[in-house]
């Protein structure tokens, strides 16, 4: 398949991984956890049962940070294996003249300000990404299940400012019509990500993970490229014969 960054990917603040050579590339677990938090998102949006004890472990005592997102993905993960005979290359290697420095800004979404910024790597355009999994229908579902809720979740917080509207209602728009839609990288700085996205609406483990362990579980802030008028980590894995 190819990956296609509709939006540039950051890694990190200190850029891209390189090889002994300096080749710069995105390490196989880039991909799997952006595949697992929509493998999450999906089944627990699905099944009714697995979502209630999923949200009773959240509103357990005695949570420890460390462990709670492995333990939503074991739950989920034991019952829908479909991350199993995933085949991903240990290193998908990027062109090094698609990589620039840019300035990122951390933005606020419940706020709509900018709290933050630096400058790093980002990676924009398409490269080849072997990819062979026997659940490839439903990992696409589940893709498109989590892309869509997440960037409906981001301009709901954004509410009336004009980023909702320049970007998101179009972002949302063309999500329909990606083939494997992905959110790619380095795109928050909120600890769990999208991992528990499925249960930022639920006021009750929201606000018991937040006297439990002082983090809100919402992916607040998101990383927003001035120059590109976008926020980052919004790709497609698309058959190569399509593009």
């Amino acid at each position: 398949m190819k990956l296609l960054t509709w939006t540039p990917i950051i890694f990190s603040r200190k850029g891209f991984p390189r090889d002994e050579e300096g080749k710069p590339f995105l390490p196989k677990n880039a991909f799997e956890e952006a595949i697992t938090s929509a493998v999450i998102f999906h089944h627990l949006k699905k099944d009714k049962a697995l979502a209630h004890r999923v949200k009773q472990y959240l509103t357990t005592s005695g949570l420890k940070l460390d462990e709670v997102a492995k333990t939503v993905k074991r739950m989920v993960l034991e019952k829908y294996p479909v991350m199993d005979e995933l085949k991903l290359p240990e290193r998908v290697y990027l062109p090094e003249d698609r990589i620039k420095e840019e300035f990122v800004e951390v933005f606020d979404l419940k706020e709509k300000v900018n709290v933050k910024g630096f400058r790093t790597e980002v990676f924009k355009g398409s490269v080849e990404v072997p990819i062979e999994s026997p659940h490839l229908d439903k990992l696409k579902a589940a893709a498109h299940s989590f892309a869509e809720a997440l960037a409906r979740m981001e301009k709901d917080l954004l509410e009336d400012h004009p980023l909702a509207l320049f970007f998101y209602e179009e972002l949302l728009n063309e999500l329909k019509r990606w083939e494997i839609p992905l959110r790619l990288g380095m795109w928050t700085e909120v600890h769990f990500k999208g991992d528990l996205l499925f249960f930022w609406k639920i006021k009750e483990v929201r606000d018991f993970i937040m006297k439990e362990l002082g983090i809100d579980i919402r992916p607040r802030f998101v990383l927003y490229l001035p120059r590109e008028r976008a926020t980052s980590g919004w790709c497609e894995l698309k058959t190569a014969e399509e593009v």
